[in-house]
């Protein structure tokens, strides 16, 4: 057995993971997942990922053109343009250029509070407190052992 076929055996438990399975598992670029619509993803609701997870509720980016660029042979880059609606409503009246295509996860619109996913900011304050110390904490013991 070749080593590429041992390392997917090793990785996966034993089982094979078919490449249709590992590209719907996986996070998505803008252009992912606009490339699979019908349409060209022509009115197709998007939202990136970390939206989602903060539990913004009414919020999304209807597409309305997308511009794709190959790279290696697939149309994984390029520009699309859209309305950005917060909190239900349209943000702008034309289209405009959807930034973070490539640098962001992305998916398809729908209600973070129906899956029950809420932002707690209270929470979220305080774990950034507590990185703080840990950091301050982390350079002056840097500090001390130079």
């Amino acid at each position: 057995m070749s080593k590429i076929a041992q390392e997917l055996l090793t990785k996966t438990g034993g089982q094979l993971v078919p490449a249709t399975v590992q590209f719907a598992s996986k996070p998505k670029t803008l252009y992912e997942l606009l490339n699979v619509q019908p349409l060209n993803g022509y009115r197709f609701k998007v939202m990136p990922e970390h939206w989602y997870q903060k539990g913004f509720d009414k919020c999304w980016y209807e597409v309305h053109r997308v511009k794709y660029k190959l790279y290696k042979d697939q149309p994984t880059h390029g520009k699309a343009w859209g309305i950005l609606y917060w909190n239900g409503k349209a943000v702008n009246e034309s289209p405009k250029e959807i930034r973070g295509g490539l640098k962001f996860s992305w998916r398809p619109y729908e209600s973070p509070h129906e899956n029950g996913v809420f932002y707690d900011a209270d929470r979220a304050g305080t774990m950034e407190r507590r990185r703080t110390r840990q950091l301050r904490a982390f350079i002056e013991e840097q500090k001390k052992s130079e």
